[in-house]
């Protein structure tokens, strides 16, 4: 007579299938898209843990390790693979744990779909130790051995392996604004361990006078500061908020030959920037430029729908966080601090901010 197949196993079997669906579903849209990566998982709106640095083990997509997991927990109820059911529940478990305490703890944001995913692992692990079995107690004590090595092993390759630079991301305003670091102009390494971001304009004189402030900061404490430049120009011609009001006429076009250059010569970028807050024109801006790349360069990257993409979300968050004042320069400083228009003087400036970053 023909052995059943047991209900506990088709349970079993069912859960590491949609394990195994929700990593391959993942690991495609990542390497569909890679932008679109999140830690642990991926997918969904979870901005915070876009391009995060809990994506990966080095350099290889988490999603694939939880797929070959989910794999190898459907081979392990067969009899030749039984002895990796205790090393993969291990896995399977510890990596949970860890991603999980990676979100809360390390992030300070939840990704739904991440959640998801390991609630069915946690589910697939309580079905395989709650059997009743012979050997249910040796099972239990090996899975746990396994699931403190995976949680201790992958939290040391993550927080002491290699980082892409590509995959350091910022957040400010409660999670809400997320900035991947390598991925915009700046001033000061990707590296830094304090990140600034600076919403301004290029014919902003007080944001001339803030430029001033943030070269001093960034040269008081060499190699540990970074600040993303961000420009929101006041220019109707493309901030329509302004309601064609004639502000400063030409920022906006001064902002697309400086998101250019970021995006051809961004080596070059810190020095162009500078020159281009003392110069503010459109043709210094074009002279400039030129002077670091043919003309046809130029214009293949003023063509870029990067640059009226990132013009756009600029200009947005402008709004967004002017509520209580629209004044430039705004200074993301950390979670929901920000600093509206200029501070008292540069001295009060790089004092504040030592508080502010713990750069004592």
């Amino acid at each position: 007579m023909k052995r059943s197949f047991p209900f506990r196993d088709l349970v079993f079997l069912s859960l590491a299938l949609v394990g195994f669906a929700l990593n391959l579903w993942l690991l495609v849209g990542r390497l569909a898209d890679p932008s679109a990566d999140i830690a642990g998982c991926g997918g969904g709106s979870c901005d915070v843990l876009r391009a995060s640095r809990w994506a990966e083990i080095f350099g290889v997509p988490v999603t694939l390790f939880g797929l070959l997991a989910y794999a190898g927990l459907m081979f392990s109820i067969t009899p030749a693979g039984h002895r990796l059911k205790a090393p993969l529940l291990g896995a399977v478990a510890g990596a949970a744990l860890w991603f999980v305490f990676a979100q809360a703890v390390l992030l300070g944001e939840f990704c739904a779909w991440c959640m998801a995913a390991h609630g069915v692992g946690v589910l697939l692990v309580s079905l395989a130790l709650g059997r009743a079995a012979p050997d249910r107690l040796s099972l239990i004590r090996r899975t746990i051995v396994w699931a403190a090595a995976a949680f201790l092993g992958i939290g040391l390759c993550q927080v002491y392996g290699p980082v892409r630079e590509s995959h350091r991301v910022v957040a400010f305003d409660g999670g809400r604004r997320s900035f991947d670091v390598a991925a915009n102009p700046r001033l000061g390494p990707a590296d830094a361990d304090r990140v600034l971001v600076e919403y301004f304009d290029y014919q902003c004189a007080a944001c001339r006078t803030m430029a001033g402030h943030i070269e001093a900061l960034i040269a008081s404490h060499p190699g540990r500061i970074a600040v993303l430049m961000m420009p929101a120009p006041l220019d109707g011609e493309c901030n329509h908020a302004l309601g064609g009001t004639p502000a400063h006429l030409g920022s906006c076009a001064i902002a697309r030959v400086a998101l250019a250059v970021w995006r051809v010569r961004p080596d070059d970028f810190p020095r162009f920037h500078r020159a281009l807050i003392a110069e503010p024109s459109e043709a210094a801006a074009r002279r400039m430029a030129l002077e670091l790349m043919p003309a046809g360069q130029l214009s293949a990257a003023l063509a870029d729908p990067w640059i009226d993409e990132s013009i756009r979300s600029n200009i947005a968050a402008w709004r967004d966080f002017s509520k209580s004042t629209d004044k430039l320069p705004k200074l993301l400083i950390r979670g929901n601090r920000i600093l509206h228009g200029l501070p008292s003087g540069e001295a009060d400036f790089i004092r504040v901010m030592e508080r502010e970053l713990d750069l004592q």
